[in-house]
């Protein structure tokens, strides 16, 4: 499959939130933080905009401008983002099922969020049809080979054994034991990747 991967701007918006919805609708911790109920459209379209605005949202797309598969990056200088925005979500939830989970998996994962420099990849999805044709390696192959040229080291979580073994393939390593999410969760696997040297 031919692909572009790119860098997506705020004013694709209305496109880029019902890609991505589609892509991680399945996707493990999705799916544990929902269990059969509806995230907030509001809230999903509120997160979308925000990392189109202030982080990196990259989209693997045909020629013909089809998107197969998004992701989002965070450049971060410490674990202090990711664990404030935990806290929000956490007073903010009140009773709320879904939010609820969803502050449990932002609080458990902040927890173990490395301290130092680092690019963070927040999530990717694929959509279902195009899984296994190498849209995923397209996504990492672009961004982390910036992240080499710029000396930067690369954390993310594995939410399932295939993506684990997909990210290992690009240069990833275990760091640390899984954050067991309770009720039966997915185990998600911290992984670290120190960037290459590049150029002679």
């Amino acid at each position: 499959m031919d692909l572009i991967v790119r860098r997506a701007t705020p004013a694709e918006l209305d496109r880029i939130v019902p890609a991505y919805a589609a892509a991680c609708a399945d996707e493990a911790v999705s799916s544990w933080v929902t269990s059969g109920r509806e995230l907030p459209g509001a809230l999903y379209r509120d997160s979308v905009r925000e990392a189109l605005g202030a982080d990196e949202v990259l989209v693997a797309q045909r020629a013909d401008g089809t998107i197969e598969g998004l992701s989002v990056w965070l450049t971060l200088r410490s674990a202090e983002r990711v664990r404030r925005e935990a806290a929000v979500l956490a007073e903010s939830a009140g009773a709320d099922p879904v939010l609820r989970r969803m502050a449990t998996v932002l609080t458990l994962v902040a927890q173990r969020h490395p301290d130092e420099p680092h690019v963070f990849l927040s999530s990717m999805g694929v959509l279902a049809a195009s899984r296994g044709s190498g849209v995923g390696s397209a996504i990492l192959r672009h961004r982390l080979h910036r992240a080499d040229a710029d000396a930067q080291p690369t954390y993310l979580e594995a939410s399932t054994p295939r993506n684990q073994a997909l990210y290992a393939r690009h240069g990833f390593e275990p760091l640390g034991q899984p954050i067991a999410l309770p009720d039966d969760g997915p185990r998600l696997q911290p992984m670290w990747r120190e960037p290459r040297v590049t150029g002679g």
